[in-house]
């Protein structure tokens, strides 16, 4: 069911059309941007345009702090900016009347008439399926007026993409047991996880039709799937997992072969523009030895460079692959 645009702003002279199949109509130039909902996802689309400056909104208190540091970094401005949604990712009305951005970014739909109250033009972006992210890319492109922009970083996705599965082609059948999870909540806890884990040439254990964003399982289920790779969301569980006499019999334990997935301006095992990042470092993870001759903390300096427009010293870019908070 689409939903209806509701509000037309005085200076407004095109129409776009979201991915809600809305039509709206915004600005020529839009130099004010306001993100609603999962806000750093948000802003790290805008970063890949390099466009951080744009923002008007800093992050909501439950997506803010140590493990959004590369947000920080990217857009060293964020922290002054005032925050324009409650808890549960409801944009405050009056702070958009008074910071009157051109136009409101939001991957919800129920906030979309709830931000036109402030008459602003509200623009819905949408990320299910992989490629999504060419198509939210391309969008925004259209909305600053940077096309070429936009189809650097799709070209780059698919360039990087098409490279690591060139080198998988290489050994097609083996494809070793992933597990990603969230040990504390014992969750897989992204479906999107699901994609780049077989991009990485790995065969999820998680894998499989569900209806919900995150899997819950047992410990004696992952005793069943004995995945020979872990990837945990965060440094510390890495740790823990090692120490846990109970997961002592699963082969990435008993291997050494647990790792955490890194963090840049979003966390990597979760959409985010720097999923081919993901791809690459989870395919060196699974085999190490058909990667060997790829330098991961090149790449993400490169990236960070080319589409953040921001250059990253080499502690930045250990504390990233850390995963680290």
């Amino acid at each position: 069911m689409m939903l209806m645009s509701s509000m037309t702003p005085a200076r407004a002279d095109r129409t776009i059309t979201d991915m809600a199949g809305r039509r709206v109509i915004i600005a020529d130039r839009v130099a004010r941007v306001a993100t609603i909902g999962p806000v750093p996802v948000l802003n790290s689309f805008v970063f890949a345009l390099g466009e951080a400056r744009s923002l008007v909104n800093g992050l909501p208190p439950n997506l803010s702090g140590p493990r959004w540091r590369m947000q920080y970094l990217v857009d060293p401005d964020i922290s002054r900016r005032p925050v324009l949604q409650g808890g549960g990712g409801a944009p405050l009305v009056e702070g958009l009347i008074e910071t009157k951005p051109d136009i409101v970014l939001t991957m919800d739909r129920r906030n979309v008439d709830l931000a036109a109250r402030a008459r602003t033009p509200v623009v819905f972006l949408a990320w299910r399926q992989p490629n999504d992210v060419k198509a939210v890319m391309r969008l925004l492109g259209q909305i600053y007026g940077k096309t070429e922009a936009a189809e650097a970083y799709c070209s780059y996705f698919d360039m990087t993409l098409g490279n690591i599965s060139t080198r998988l082609a290489q050994r097609s059948t083996q494809r070793p047991r992933v597990l990603y999870a969230n040990l504390k909540r014992m969750t897989q806890p992204h479906l999107i996880a699901e994609w780049w884990i077989a991009q990485a040439g790995g065969r999820s254990v998680t894998d499989g039709d569900r209806p919900t964003e995150a899997l819950t399982f047992s410990r004696e289920q992952l005793l069943a799937w004995d995945p020979e790779v872990m990837i945990l969301s965060n440094a510390a569980e890495v740790a823990e997992a090692y120490a846990d006499p109970r997961l002592s019999t699963v082969s990435a334990i008993r291997n050494r072969r647990v790792a955490a997935i890194p963090t840049g301006v979003h966390l990597w095992g979760n959409r985010t523009v720097e999923e081919p990042l993901t791809v690459l470092w989870a395919a060196q993870l699974i085999h190490p030895d058909l990667f060997k001759d790829w330098d991961i903390k090149k790449e993400v300096v490169a990236f960070y460079a080319m589409f953040f427009k921001t250059s990253l010293a080499k502690p930045e870019v250990e504390r990233i692959l850390s995963g680290r908070p």
